[in-house]
């Protein structure tokens, strides 16, 4: 499970449990070095976001640190504390200090998209919010980056944040929509298939703690262990983060489908609804690569051999 050479990596996110566990295992990949950790609100809001994602980096303190962006301004209609706790991190409160001069998300991204043209990959873990302002900032992005891929969307899936509608794009639809209308080579992974992605118990039991990563999962999962349990019902932890960053590093362990994808903005019930065009004669031209299931066993072991290298 190699790829040839080292991808340059871009990840945007809004880091509650599963999105931290996502940055830390592609901090962790020798096929990847992450040159950016730009923050955006959703689960938690903009300030909250810089903190987490400074407090994520600074707890596992990378041999080679990426560069922070400051999550811009922006307020949703919803959040994920219901799911990630009050702070996103079931109330792990690491130390964080944001660089002081740091510029915003969007800004940060289209400063390296121009400095590094065609060598970036781009890794979506939060709402659009901060892809959208940076196509304002720079329309030429989408040829800029050589691949973008979303954690969002929700085709046979029942929804998360409510009937039919994945958490992402609800928070900010209409970026959603522009992000998928504006050109980006795009692979989708919505909850169909990051929904299997757990972390369970038992894949815990020969976890060492001696590398970044293992000692990082061991002080993040109990807390999360526990939620999962007494709210949610579950023996296992879900990190449906973790399941985009498997198809960007490792697309033959999905199953890929070509399909024209929008998003419902209007909607009284149904405001962020991914809508996938399956018809025999589509409407409009393929825009994504979705994913539509991921080996879960490629999960499993990726995980492993980064706690246990």
């Amino acid at each position: 499970m190699s790829m040839n050479k080292s991808r340059k990596l871009i990840v945007i996110g809004d880091p509650g449990l599963d999105g931290a566990v996502a940055l830390a295992m592609a901090l962790a990949s020798s096929n990847l070095e992450v040159v950016a950790a730009l923050a955006t609100a959703g689960n938690i809001g903009h300030e909250q976001a810089t903190k987490n994602m400074q407090a994520v980096l600074g707890r596992l303190d990378p041999a080679r640190w990426p560069r922070l962006g400051i999550a811009p301004l922006a307020s949703y209609e919803l959040d994920g504390k219901a799911w990630h706790g009050s702070n996103g991190l079931h109330g792990l409160d690491w130390p964080s200090a944001t660089p002081l001069n740091a510029p915003t998300s969007d800004r940060l991204l289209v400063e390296l998209a121009r400095k590094h043209p065609g060598e970036l990959s781009l890794l979506n873990l939060g709402p659009c919010t901060v892809l959208a302002q940076a196509l304002d900032r720079e329309p030429a992005l989408p040829e800029l980056l050589s691949l973008v891929v979303l954690a969002g969307g929700a085709w046979r899936d029942s929804g998360n944040s409510q009937p039919g509608v994945e958490f992402h794009f609800h928070c900010d639809p209409d970026s959603a929509r522009k992000v998928l209308h504006s050109g980006f080579r795009l692979r989708l992974v919505p909850l169909d298939a990051s929904r299997p992605m757990v972390i369970s118990p038992a894949m815990m039991t020969d976890w060492g703690t001696s590398t970044q990563l293992g000692g990082f999962l061991a002080e993040l999962m109990p807390h999360g262990l526990r939620h999962a349990q007494s709210s949610l019902g579950i023996e296992g932890v879900p990190v449906e983060d973790v399941a985009a960053l498997v198809a960007l590093e490792f697309p033959e362990a999905c199953t890929l489908r070509p399909m024209a994808v929008d998003i419902e903005t209007k909607g009284e019930i149904s405001r962020g609804m991914s809508i996938f065009d399956t018809r025999r004669q589509p409407g409009s031209k393929p825009n994504a690569e979705v994913v539509l299931h991921i080996d879960p066993e490629w999960f499993q072991k990726t995980l492993a051999s980064r706690v246990n290298p």
